[in-house]
């Protein structure tokens, strides 16, 4: 176990992430919701969207963003964007915007057209087709086999393994093909596990940065150690200041009637991780401002300073880890998917299993079958007395404030989604940079549809917690009682202390009859959104203070867009996507299936056509001068201060 030493900075003190971001860019702030594979493919297309738009300048608009929030699958885009290698461009790795018309499902010989069926092998899109491999029943190609094989020849049991097959499944499917998830099963490293081997890097903001800031003035890990952010040749960040959501299962009132499990917002960038809120409810230690990322999750030994702590380091805190955890929605229902996969793995012949673990061992390793059969048995009993709590990340956590007591302020932490609480980005974009960005673009991509349903407008549900407003998909709309007290349900629901945005005026019932009529008032013709001036309000929960200086917020929702969609001549595709419209309940899985609305479980596999598709909408929403939202988002640039 490693011993090193880290930076720490108290919730009064400046913020890293604050500091470092390149203030050369407009102080503006992008947030991608959450959703899976949807909420990926919407921030592609919004990303190639913000690339594609020069300002009178020349310069991209996305050249302009100085930070980017993101939550679950707004997450594997953001990651990716922020830390893939640098030789792949953002021409190779988003790709150009296409106009309706140069799309089609299969080969065109048209010049400048796009098979929606196609893929680049560096493109971001790629992503949403690597899960297949969380369903296949064929143990070959399935990542759970995969860590169900390494387990049984590793010999680990599955109480000390399932908290890391989420993080292994993210490894696999998101982040190896940039390499930024490397492991590899070897008999050479008996010691070395998914979750803890030793290429595995820790993560910083740029080479310049670590050698200021993280190496001078005692024991941390090597230059080497570190993937970095995509930078310029002088140093500077390449990309906005990345900002990764996720949260911390907290302590509640004993008594308390709970809708869901107290969690407190962590956020997590390249320079700093940490809590600038607290539990709203008791005193659990879960506070205190952040540490240098690296150091996040070690075990605290002792503080050195005011701004200096030592520790020790298990395992390097990756990418890997941020990544997952902030899209842990899945973990918990992945106790189905382990069984069907060790059930499917037993079924095959002793020449399959040789063929299947040829994968893992060296050439000519003695392959005891008998022991290898036994433990998928051993494994596939110890499943079935497993609960979705099993399958939640756990880390160490420490607070900042708490650093003098040493070790006595080092525990166990269970680690959720970032949607679990706030699926839009925003709060914890506010809470990071401790109110220093007043420009905050919201996409949120989620798969509720924008409609009238029962007497009820459907719109903004994702929002209405920073209101104060609760949604039941029954009931509709109602503001929180105080405590946090769900107003249907009569329990505390941890949602109900997210209000940061001033309601006194009726501002979400602005926001939601703003997005429909953006929308078409039911026609759905063009993309929602709504342009707000908001007041911030005081937040325990977040450590967001009241201000009278409002944010500019610009609210973009997923939704369907017939102006788009009516632009499409190829009629094999447009066919298709109004099949998947008319989709029911039944038929989820089905190629398009509720397009835009794909669904976050059924759809977290999609298609290369799906993920071209959804994309190439939301690139012309944002990118093209037709489009109703790309003239509000360049006049939002324009009026942008640095």
């Amino acid at each position: 176990m490693s011993q090193y030493q880290a930076n720490i900075y108290s919730k009064f003190a400046p913020n890293p992430t604050v500091t470092n971001a390149d203030a050369s860019r407009k102080s503006i702030g992008v947030c991608f919701s959450g959703g899976g594979s949807r909420a990926l493919t919407c921030a592609w297309g919004q990303l190639i969207g913000l690339a594609s738009v020069k300002q009178p300048a020349g310069k991209r608009l996305l050249d302009d963003v100085r930070y980017i929030s993101s939550v679950s699958g707004g997450t594997w885009a953001a990651v990716l964007y922020t830390f893939r290698p640098g030789a792949i461009s953002d021409e190779v790795f988003l790709g150009p915007a296409y106009a309706p018309n140069q799309l089609h499902y299969g080969t065109s010989q048209m010049h400048d057209s796009l098979n929606v069926n196609a893929m680049g092998s560096a493109s971001l899109g790629k992503i949403p087709q690597n899960f297949f491999s969380l369903f296949d029943p064929n143990p070959f190609n399935n990542v759970i086999a995969e860590f169900i094989t390494i387990s049984v020849l590793k010999g680990f049991s599955l109480t000390d393994a399932v908290q890391w097959l989420w993080m292994y499944i993210i490894g696999k499917n998101v982040l190896a093909d940039f390499k930024l998830y490397t492991y590899k099963n070897s008999l050479f490293k008996p010691h070395e596990t998914p979750w803890n081997y030793a290429d595995a890097k820790y993560f910083s903001l740029s080479e310049a940065y670590a050698q200021a800031k993280i190496f001078p003035g005692g024991q941390t890990p090597s230059i080497d150690d570190f993937v970095y952010a995509r930078s310029l040749p002088d140093g500077r960040p390449a990309g906005p200041m990345l900002i990764v959501n996720t949260n911390i299962v907290g302590k509640s009132r004993f008594g308390t009637k709970l809708a869901g499990p107290i969690q407190i917002p962590v956020q997590v960038s390249p320079v700093a991780a940490g809590i600038y809120g607290t539990n709203p409810q008791v005193n659990d230690g879960v506070r205190g401002g952040a540490v240098e990322s690296f150091a996040f999750t070690s075990q605290l030994s002792s503080q050195l300073g005011p701004g200096r702590v030592a520790g020790e380091f298990p395992r390097a805190y990756s990418l890997v880890d941020i990544t997952a955890c902030s899209s842990a929605f899945y973990a918990s229902v992945l106790a189905k998917s382990m069984q069907s996969a060790i059930s499917n793995m037993q079924q095959m012949n002793d020449q399959q299993m040789l063929l299947h673990l040829g994968k893992f061992q060296i050439a000519g390793a003695a392959l005891e079958l008998g022991e290898i059969r036994n433990g998928l048995s051993n494994l596939y009993q110890e499943s079935l007395g497993m609960v979705a709590e099993d399958f939640v990340p756990h880390y160490n956590y420490w607070s900042v404030a708490s650093a003098s007591q040493g070790p006595k302020a080092n525990q166990d932490a269970e680690f959720t989604d970032g949607g679990d609480l706030e699926n839009t980005g925003v709060a914890g974009l506010l809470a990071q940079t401790q109110g220093n960005v007043r420009n905050i673009i919201a996409f949120v991509n989620g798969s509720e549809v924008l409609e009238q349903k029962g007497g009820v407008l459907v719109a903004a549900p994702q929002m209405a917690p920073l209101f104060g407003v609760c949604f039941d998909k029954d009931q509709g709309f109602r503001d929180f009682l105080p405590g946090g007290i769900n107003p249907f349900t009569r329990k505390v629901d941890p949602t109900g202390f997210l209000q940061i945005f001033d309601n006194s005026l009726k501002a979400f019932e602005a926001l939601r009859q703003g997005l429909y009529a953006a929308n078409g008032s039911g026609a759905a013709s063009n993309p929602a959104f709504f342009q707000q001036r908001l007041k911030l309000v005081d937040n325990v929960l977040l450590g967001i203070k009241a201000s009278s200086e409002p944010v500019n917020l610009l609210w973009v929702q997923n939704a369907r867009v017939n102006a788009w969609q009516d632009q499409i001549t190829d009629a094999t595709l447009k066919q298709k996507i109004q099949h998947g419209q008319q989709a029911g309940p039944l038929d989820q899985l089905d190629e398009f299936a509720g397009f835009p609305y794909y669904s976050t479980f059924f759809k977290i596999h999609q298609t290369e056509a799906e993920t071209n598709t959804l994309a190439q909408m939301w690139a012309w929403c944002v990118g093209d001068p037709a489009s109703p939202l790309n003239k509000a988002i360049s006049a939002f640039f324009a009026a942008a201060g640095r």
